[in-house]
């Protein structure tokens, strides 16, 4: 099937490892020209070099901290004089820096979690939106998460949870302004996936309980493949592949979804 991809361009964020490299890679192999950031350039450099290599399209590569506005507005200046057009925005930054409980947490993680995973989200939106309303095939993308419509199991990472709950309400509010513009907006909503943020998670575990990483990642997919009917947690591309479809030129009737990536965790029918 032809998804109407080829020649767009794409702008990931957070997009040198994990769920966003993925989505960077898969959007490439459709022939999309993709704009890829992060704060690890040698990461990106690396990034570039595969995508280039493997799909020839034309990438656009920034060093960007995701959580302060001033250097989003330097990324942009430098955006505004290199990139032609942007018709899709996968809002993909937003990983979780500090474990905890509610006790745990101090006033400044909940505030660098605000800033990472949703502020950023409004100021990437607002810095693309000129060229996305240009385009005849807009489309934004926000990566939240199970944890955004569910409490964390054990109660913990509140400020993550209640950031990622905030990104599906945006997504609501913005699919019913932007409608007007022919823009979609849709949220991805994965559980817990073997990559991305899993390493960062194993780590915790294992400090927690005073195990090997080895251990604890052995006890963690056994608990995670239980949770789903399927009996196996997810993989990034699973995640990747959506974005695919809800960039698509045969997606261009949906818009204001939440999409749970979950392998059937979630058994709600509302």
């Amino acid at each position: 099937m032809d998804l109407g991809l080829e020649g767009r361009t794409a702008l990931i964020t957070g997009s040198s490892r994990g769920i966003g490299r993925a989505i960077a890679l898969c959007l490439a192999k459709e022939g999309a020209n993709v704009v890829i950031c992060s704060r690890n350039r040698k990461e990106l450099n690396d990034l570039e070099t595969k995508i280039i290599d493997e799909h020839g399209v034309v990438v656009g590569s920034y060093e960007v901290d995701a959580a302060n506005p001033e250097s989003i507005n330097t990324m942009f200046q430098e955006v505004k004089r290199e990139i032609v057009s942007i018709d899709i925005l996968v809002n993909n930054v937003g990983n979780l820096e500090k474990f905890g409980k509610f006790e745990d947490l101090e006033d400044r993680d909940w505030i660098r979690m605000y800033e990472l995973g949703f502020m950023s989200a409004i100021r990437f939106i607002r810095a693309t939106l000129p060229w996305l309303k240009k385009s005849n095939q807009a489309s934004i993308i926000n990566i939240s998460s199970l944890s955004g419509h569910q409490p964390s199991f054990g109660g913990f990472n509140p400020h993550y949870s209640t950031t990622k709950a905030g990104v599906i309400n945006l997504t609501k509010n913005l699919a019913n302004d932007f409608g007007r513009y022919g823009i979609t907006v849709n949220t991805l909503c994965p559980s817990t996936l073997a990559g991305g943020g899993w390493d960062n998670n194993v780590v915790d575990r294992a400090k927690r309980e005073g195990i090997t990483k080895e251990k604890a990642e052995k006890i963690m997919r056994a608990e995670e493949s239980e949770k789903s009917p399927l009996g196996k947690i997810g993989e990034l591309n699973n995640i990747a592949n959506k974005v695919l479809y809800l960039a698509s030129s045969v997606a261009r009737f949906e818009t204001g979804n939440c999409y749970n990536i979950d392998g059937g965790i979630t058994r709600s029918i509302l």
